[in-house]
């Protein structure tokens, strides 16, 4: 049995009309916290299927050409059912790797589905990107997000908090909830967030905004970054400034989720 994916009643009718039919070459668009891997695995459970998974190996990065060349080399052995082949994520592959299963793609063999799972397709080959039916998935509802929460040992501040720190992202929202560590990582963030809100362009928030360091972080205080901006335009009559910042983010944000430098990406916001 396949456990039903968490996503937004959105996409709930076009997951199924796809596992109905499932396309040759499927590209799911899931930003980190969306059940991407999740939707893959329901996919695969509406027919009887061997199911390949290429992730990086212990250790690395990335996706390597001989990971996709040993895959290939799979392909080509005789099944009686049909093939699935979950890359995940499959923006990380080389671009060598991604050129090898170009080929794969161009000449795909018989009864064999590829499932693609990116943040953005954005890392990937125009090539490889023209030759995947693309699915983007959207962040769950209001209702959804606190369906989630009900069944916690939380407090009520608590679950206020997650809702909000983590407002669409199911994943995310069960993490939160069982993971006190995390939750406490994630409020920091949040406290750094509101104080570059409060402070912009000091020397304070200059030196909140350079310790980060790596994007997945640096994306994390974006998005909550985004979430106050976006409360404050809401519920309050806020200056021009208000709006000027909220360029800035979405500006810096753009760069990030086009591979730029986090720390340019971040001075923008604050300089």
């Amino acid at each position: 049995m396949s456990q039903t994916p968490l996503i937004s009643t959105t996409d709930q009718a076009a997951v199924e009309q796809l596992a109905n039919r499932l396309p040759q070459s499927l590209m799911i668009i899931a930003e980190s916290g969306l059940d991407g891997a999740g939707v893959a695995r329901h996919l695969t459970h509406h027919c009887r299927s061997d199911v390949l998974t290429v992730s990086p190996l212990p250790q690395k990065n990335t996706i390597s050409t001989e990971q996709i060349r040993d895959l290939t080399a799979m392909l080509r052995t005789y099944s009686s059912v049909r093939r699935v082949v979950i890359i995940n994520p499959a923006n990380v592959m080389t671009e060598s790797a991604q050129n090898a299963l170009l080929k794969t793609l161009e000449e795909p063999n018989p009864n064999t589905h590829f499932l693609l799972i990116a943040e953005t397709s954005t890392d990937l080959l125009s090539t490889i990107q023209s030759r995947c039916q693309q699915l983007t998935l959207h962040r769950t509802t209001t209702s959804q997000d606190a369906k989630m929460l009900e069944n916690t040992n939380l407090t009520p501040q608590e679950k206020r908090q997650i809702a909000f720190l983590a407002a669409g992202l199911p994943l995310l929202i069960t993490e939160l909830s069982h993971d006190a560590t995390k939750l406490a990582e994630r409020q920091a963030i949040a406290a750094d967030a509101k104080h570059i809100l409060e402070h912009p362009s000091s020397y304070a928030s200059l030196k909140c905004a350079l310790r980060y360091t790596d994007r997945a972080s640096t994306l994390q205080l974006i998005d909550i970054l985004l979430r106050f901006i976006h409360f404050q335009l809401k519920h309050a009559t806020q200056p021009p400034a208000m709006h000027q910042l909220l360029q800035k983010v979405l500006q810096a944000e753009k760069s990030l989720l086009a591979n730029g430098n986090t720390r340019l990406a971040l001075l923008k916001i604050v300089l």
